[in-house]
Order: structure tokens, then sequence, then C-alpha cells
């Protein structure tokens, strides 16, 4: 009860923001969308014709797992100095994949900056959210098949679509607890795990 609500977070972005009913959720939390909570764009598309730029690593959607990165392969194409703000990644960033395992995510935790490119959305929170907690959420929404990707054949994750995606807002703090939790399960289960494989 003494956690700043959530409102009080959207109204630093948007200080006209006029909340709907929270449905389903407790009081103090907010249901949004993910477009009003991060700032979001994808990568560079890999073009033979477009060799202008300097040659950098760039992560594709197969380095990209949940909570974890391949880095056994990786790439490099150029890039521009104009496309360089929109292409780089940097720690704290959440990317979620546009195509293949459709919503699979990680949090880039890394000291120094990558790129990415097109089948990447790369999440940057707008204000100050525990960002572990919405890689969470992803992984719930993959699990109950809550999102998932339009299309003929090859199936993706569109920025429009990514944008509407209603996402829960707790308060700051109580985002921070629920993740510690979660944590705290997850670490007992892998030691259930680990003496049963003994």
């Amino acid at each position: 009860p003494n956690d700043e609500p959530a409102i009080e977070l959207l109204k630093r972005i948007n200080p006209d923001f006029t909340p709907c009913d929270n449905g389903y959720y407790p009081v103090g939390w907010i249901e949004t969308i993910l477009g009003e909570l991060f700032s979001h764009n994808t990568g560079k598309a890999l073009n033979s014709s477009n060799k202008e730029g300097i040659f950098k690593d760039y992560l594709t959607t197969s380095n990209v797992y949940w909570n974890k990165f391949d880095f056994t392969v990786i790439k490099q194409m150029p890039f521009k100095e104009s496309e360089l703000d929109k292409c780089t990644v940097t720690k704290g960033d959440l990317l979620v994949c546009e195509g293949g395992d459709i919503g699979r995510s990680a949090i880039w935790n890394y000291d120094y900056d990558i790129c990415i490119q097109n089948h990447i959305h790369r999440l940057r929170p707008k204000i100050n959210l525990c960002v572990p907690f919405y890689y969470y959420t992803f992984a719930y929404l993959k699990e109950n098949n809550l999102i998932g990707g339009k299309g003929i054949g090859l199936l993706g994750l569109s920025s429009n679509a990514l944008h509407k995606i209603e996402m829960p807002l707790p308060p700051l703090a109580e985002q921070q607890r629920i993740v510690q939790k979660i944590e705290e399960l997850f670490s007992v289960l892998d030691n259930i795990q680990n003496a049963l494989e003994v």
C-alpha cells in the first residue's frame, strides 16, 4: 500500500495520460500497452547492394535465446553513421525476436554495445522500469500463446503488433519484488533438478 501507484510512472511520460479501468489487476497497477512503456525499433536489413559504412558485429535471431545469447557465430555488415543510433543495443535493452520463435527475449547485460539486424526488436524503457519484469512478462505471454505472428509461411511479430501488446504496469517496487520472487523460485527448481541428476 505504500508503493507509488503505477499511474505516476506513466504520467512522467505523458502528463495527460488518463487510465481506463485496470481490469483484473491489483490496486495501484495499471493496464497499458507496450508502446507506452518502451521505445522500440528493429535493426538493419542485410542488403548486398548496401555496402557503405563501417563493418560492425551484429546480432541475428540465431544469437538470441531465452535470457541468454549465443556468440558462436557473429556476423558483420556495414553500418552508416546515420544508422547506428537506431541499430545499436546498449546495456539494459530488452531484445525480442520478430520471427522464428516469436517473442523470444533476452536482456543485453554486457558493458559493450552491439548492432542488430531487422528481425530483432530493441526495446528501451521510456521511464525507470524493472526490465527483467518485462522479460518474464514476455515469457508468460509466449507460454500461454498470447503473442504470435501474422503472415503467410513465415510468421512474424510486426512493430505495430508489438506496440499494441497489452502489458501490466505494477508500481516499480512491486516489479522488483516479483522478479526477486521468480528468481528465488527458479533457484529452488534448479537445485531440485541438480539433485535429481546426481
